[in-house]
């Protein structure tokens, strides 16, 4: 004679799928925010680093060569023949990093070398920037930026607004330096 210790059940009751689905919805209604925030926050990192590396080469190449290097906003960095430009104190649009030869602050294809393009920003990411770096930082041969002695900001920023960005500040001694989150400057920043 056999005893069966347990009855072994094929599948879930539907009381037990019904509980399985509540928890998954209660699950899902506080991780999903939490993602949409952390592929913001990693929008707004990605833009930032990118914009110190593009700051940091300007300044490497300025030191390496012994000339004014330029970084420009510009409207189209991937035309054929890109130009400097766009809306003022806005870098949104991506920009340029090219040597100076001619002696004016604007990306000329016949006499400047051009160093690296640097494309739009995605999404709901904005670069604004103060008057001092409106159009263009300049790095001269010793590495400081040639601003009249103003100090060049950068905010990055999504549409979450104040308080979810970074700020790269350029200072007259040429080296960026990052601060996050930004403090309320987003839609202008200043010194």
């Amino acid at each position: 004679m056999s005893h069966k210790i347990f009855n072994s059940a094929n599948g879930f009751t539907l009381i037990e799928l019904l509980i399985a689905i509540a928890m998954s919805m209660i699950i899902l209604t506080f991780a999903v925010p939490s993602f949409s925030s952390f592929i913001k926050n990693g929008r707004v990192t990605t833009y930032t680093n990118t914009l110190v590396t593009d700051v940091n080469y300007a300044r490497h190449e300025a030191v390496t060569r012994g000339d004014k290097v330029i970084l420009c906003r510009s409207a189209d960095p991937t035309a054929s023949s890109p130009t400097c430009g766009g809306s003022a104190n806005t870098w949104s649009s991506g920009w340029l990093v090219f040597v100076n030869t001619d002696g004016n602050t604007t990306y000329d294809a016949g006499t400047d070398t051009l160093l690296r393009a640097t494309a739009e920003t995605a999404g709901s990411v904005t670069i604004k920037t103060n008057n001092t770096s409106n159009a263009n930082l300049i790095y001269k041969g010793d590495g400081t930026i040639d601003m009249a002695g103003g100090t060049a900001i950068f905010a990055v920023c999504d549409d979450r607004g104040e308080g979810h960005g970074n700020q790269l500040q350029v200072s007259p001694t040429g080296r960026p330096r990052v601060i996050t989150p930004v403090p309320n400057t987003c839609a202008s920043p200043s010194a």
